[in-house]
């Protein structure tokens, strides 16, 4: 076949006096462009169930099972992130808010969903109201109302000690994710210098191997009245309130501020939702993912954060924004762990276009900006971004559903077109 063409290209040449320069040329383009072909049509053999596509000037130039829906894994993150910095907007900030009541001297802690809210900032926190001059606190009051969630545990999760699993909530601290070192007959430490030693690490530790550790705080039996994501922020509160000189001497309790309670600080966090989008696109945070998927529904619905609020919001923003259909999206949470979400090759270039302001905020692999995606038991193997030639970014997406794992075979051959 290759032969009976070149034959053809010889005689047409020919016949038209091409000059050598020029014949030459037009020979390595033609052979060029047939092994791409060839290229192209090879990857077949690495997909028994899954598509691909490539962009090139808006128009999709490689491409196959374009319309099928397949899962995809942690590459849904990357819609997640667009409709926050869409609906929220790239400047937002979480806020976390703090009331005190000086004739009780209770102290109330009010959350929003801050997802950022590690020991640092609480750090900062109990320092600002240590510089209040308050030199003894009662009760500790954790009011985490601005979620109502139907179901504590995210879909797709499980009841694993693995910290991608960890519960949302309107009050975490480290994202539900609890560090400690286990020493010699059961003796526990924190492992970090900003994360003090918390009762709640030697009560977890104690079912945990020698070793380091970092776990899903709501993986072990509740042993009191909180749950244990609760219980760890108020113990990160009460300790590093201890280290500022802040005497606490009642119980940390769950509860909600009563009105007009007097508004002692106003933590605004200092990164905002551009710079949340590129550190969970980086780490690939379900617990930071799913909760932009929940502030989401709050801005379109008002609190209390529900996943159906959310659902309602996402599905407004795919099918009125984004112009998709059900039959090419289907999404139920927004990390990507949820076999449930569905999407199509043509969908995910379709997001990936209207990305293209914000495509700086994803990570680069192997020399390409992309968000991967794996659910490695279920055989699923995504990888989703752009490739780029010179200043140009053109939009791939690759979404396998299968045992063999070929995203990075594929990804080398749409690279090279």
């Amino acid at each position: 076949m290759l032969a009976a063409q070149l034959h053809k290209l010889l005689r047409f040449t020919s016949s038209q006096c091409v000059s050598g320069a020029v014949f030459f040329s037009f020979l390595l383009f033609f052979l060029s462009f047939t092994c791409q072909a060839r290229e192209i049509q090879e990857i077949s053999k690495y997909i028994s169930q899954g598509g691909y596509a490539l962009n090139k000037n808006g128009k999709t130039v490689f491409s196959k099972n374009l319309k099928d829906v397949f899962v995809p894994a942690s590459t849904i993150k990357l819609l997640t992130s667009l409709a926050a910095l869409e609906i929220l907007g790239p400047e937002y900030r979480f806020h976390t808010r703090i009331y005190f009541n000086q004739k009780t001297k209770t102290l109330y802690i009010k959350g929003s969903g801050d997802p950022f809210l590690v020991s640092e900032k609480v750090y900062e926190i109990t320092k600002s109201i240590a510089a209040k001059k308050i030199l003894e606190i009662g009760d500790i009051i954790l009011d985490d109302s601005a979620f109502a969630l139907e179901h504590t545990r995210t879909k797709g999760s499980d009841d694993s000690k693995r910290p991608y699993n960890a519960n949302c909530s309107a009050l975490a601290v480290n994202f539900n994710a609890l560090p400690l070192t286990v020493l010699h007959k059961a003796k526990v430490k924190s492992p970090e210098p900003q994360t003090p030693y918390l009762p709640i690490m030697g009560q977890i530790g104690k079912e945990l191997p020698s070793g380091y550790h970092r776990v899903n705080v709501d993986a072990f039996a509740q042993k009191s009245s909180l749950s244990n994501s609760l219980l760890y922020c108020g113990q990160l509160f009460k300790t590093l309130l201890a280290q500022h000189g802040i005497q606490v001497t009642g119980k940390i309790k769950q509860g909600h501020v009563p009105p007009m309670t007097p508004l002692l600080y106003h933590y605004i966090a200092k990164e905002s939702v551009s710079d949340l989008v590129q550190a969970c696109l980086l780490s690939s945070s379900n617990f930071m993912a799913n909760q932009l998927y929940l502030a989401i529904g709050v801005k379109q619905y008002g609190f209390p954060a529900t996943w159906k609020k959310s659902q309602r919001a996402m599905n407004d923003y795919i099918h009125t924004f984004l112009g998709l259909t059900d039959k090419q999206i289907t999404m139920v949470e927004g990390a990507g762990l949820s076999k449930e979400n569905m999407i199509s090759p043509e969908a995910m270039i379709q997001i990936l276009e209207e990305f293209r302001p914000y495509a700086s905020l994803v990570p680069i692999k192997y020399g390409v900006r992309m968000k991967s995606g794996t659910l490695r038991k279920s055989g699923v193997f995504c990888y989703a971004g752009y490739i780029t030639k010179g200043t140009t970014q053109n939009p791939f997406v690759i979404l396998l559903n299968q045992k063999r794992n070929g995203r990075d075979t594929i990804l080398k051959v749409l690279y090279r077109q």
